[in-house]
């Protein structure tokens, strides 16, 4: 084999094996604003994140059971706990044709119970209170069951 041929294979493999993986069904994770997305390196516990700093709104579009009862959670950055309100600012779902919207806000939890639209496509996001909290946060949705 020529030495660029090897090259060339080493280098892929070596990029493959670099790419981070994305949680179950999440399509990507998105800064709201520009909307630049990337799969972003996965935490623990089937949550997507930690997230970067220069943006305080963050989604990921995910796919979920069709009437199933859901979560979606905004978690500190490990993915395993529930993330600190206090740099929370809301917790959105929207089913993707946007008919379905759901909504906490301040005074509540960093988790939103949901029921999965009949498209079985939804956008879990949190609105965090600093453009420099992201590394702090990560979302997960998972089966309210």
């Amino acid at each position: 084999m020529r030495f660029s041929t090897v090259l060339a294979l080493v280098a892929s493999v070596a990029v493959a094996s670099a790419t981070p993986s994305s949680a179950p069904g999440t399509d990507f994770v998105s800064r709201s604003g520009d909307d630049s997305s990337s799969l972003t390196r996965r935490a623990g516990c089937g949550a997507t994140g930690p997230f970067g700093k220069g943006h305080y709104e963050w989604y990921l579009i995910t796919s979920c059971k069709p009437g199933a009862a859901e979560w979606c959670q905004a978690t500190d950055k490990t993915g395993c706990t529930a993330g600190n309100n206090i740099g929370i600012g809301s917790v959105q779902v929207l089913s993707s044709d946007g008919k379905v919207t759901y909504e906490k806000g301040k005074n509540a939890v960093g988790a939103l119970k949901f029921t999965c639209p009949s498209n079985g496509k939804i956008r879990c996001q949190v609105n965090l209170n600093s453009d420099n909290d992201g590394p702090n946060y990560g979302l997960r949705v998972y089966n309210a069951a």
